[in-house]
C-alpha cells in the first residue's frame, strides 16, 4: 500500500515567505494580515470556526434538536435509547458512523476553497490539525486498520496536482500511528465536480458507478476510516461505501473536516 508523501518543506517555506513579503488582506473578512497563525486567514476568523457538537445523530452525525428515537424491540429505556435523525431511523446508512468536524460555513469554506480549488496547499496543516485537536471522543483513529481518503480520479489528479483528501488523510495517519491504504479502491469514472451540482438525485447520479475496487482481500476484516474534506448531500461517501462493502470489511466509519 503506497502512502503519498506529504507537503513538501520547501513548497511551505515558500508560500510563508510570500506572505510575508507581500501583506494580503484576510480571504474572509479582509483585515490587513500580519504574521497570521494560518496563511490567508486572521487569527480572529480561525478562531471563529462553528464546531459540530452533540447532541448529534448517533449514525450520520447530524446535529440534533428534537427528543432521541428508540430503536430496537421492547420498553424505551436507557440501553434502548439511541439518538438518531429521522433519516436514519426510517433507512440507516451503510457505514457505522459519520463525524465531521465543523461547519462549511464562513471562515472553513473559505479555508476549504482556497485549500482545493486555488491550490493554497499550505493550509493542509492547520485544516490537520484543526481536525487531530477536535475529534469526536468516539472517534479513536487508533482503532482502525486503515485510513482511506476519498479518491478522485486520474485526471482530476493531473489538474489539480493533488488530493486533499489524501493530504488529510496523511496527517491524521502520521499523527496517529495508523497507515493510510490508497490503492484499494480508484475513481474509475471521470464525473463533474459534485460542487457543480445543485440537488441529492443530480450528485447520486453523477456519483454512481464512479469507484472500483482494487485490493478487496487487504481490507477483508478490517476496520476502516474513510476520509473526506466536505459533506454535503452524502452522495460520494454512500457511494464509496457501497464499493467498499464488497471486500467485506469489518466496520466502515467516516471522518470528514466540515460539513454543509
Amino acid at each position: 500500500m503506497r502512502r503519498f508523501p506529504h507537503l513538501s518543506s520547501l513548497q511551505q517555506a515558500l508560500e510563508t515567505a510570500l506572505i510575508c513579503l507581500y501583506p494580503a488582506q484576510c480571504r474572509s473578512c479582509d483585515t490587513p494580515l500580519g504574521l497570521e497563525t494560518v496563511p490567508y486567514l486572521c487569527d480572529e476568523c480561525w478562531q471563529q470556526m462553528q464546531f459540530v457538537e452533540p447532541p448529534w445523530c448517533e449514525i450520520c452525525g447530524t446535529p440534533l434538536h428534537t427528543p432521541p428515537v428508540a430503536r430496537g424491540p421492547g420498553p424505551r429505556d436507557a440501553s434502548t435509547e439511541v439518538e438518531l435523525c429521522d433519516e436514519c431511523a426510517r433507512k440507516p446508512p451503510r457505514y457505522g458512523k459519520l463525524r465531521t468536524i465543523a461547519f462549511y460555513e464562513a471562515t472553513l469554506r473559505q479555508a476549504i476553497h482556497l485549500f482545493k480549488f486555488e491550490k493554497r496547499t499550505g493550509l493542509a496543516k492547520p485544516c490537520i490539525q484543526l481536525m487531530l485537536a477536535h475529534l469526536p471522543e468516539d472517534c479513536r483513529i487508533e482503532d482502525y486498520d486503515f485510513i482511506l481518503p476519498i479518491p478522485i480520479h486520474k485526471n482530476r489528479l493531473r489538474e489539480r496536482g493533488f488530493n486533499q483528501a489524501m493530504l488529510l488523510a496523511d496527517g491524521i495517519a502520521k499523527a496517529k500511528g495508523v497507515p493510510v491504504a490508497t490503492d484499494i479502491f480508484i475513481r474509475q469514472k471521470d464525473t463533474k465536480a459534485q460542487s457543480s451540482l445543485t440537488g441529492r438525485e443530480a450528485r447520486q447520479e453523477n456519483i454512481t458507478g464512479a469507484f472500483e475496487m482494487r485490493k478487496p482481500d487487504a481490507i477483508f476484516g478490517k476496520h476502516l476510516l474513510l476520509i473526506d474534506d466536505v459533506f454535503t448531500t452524502g452522495a460520494t461517501v454512500h457511494e464509496a461505501v457501497k464499493e467498499l462493502w464488497k471486500a467485506d470489511p469489518a466496520e466502515i466509519d467516516v471522518l470528514t473536516l466540515a460539513r454543509t
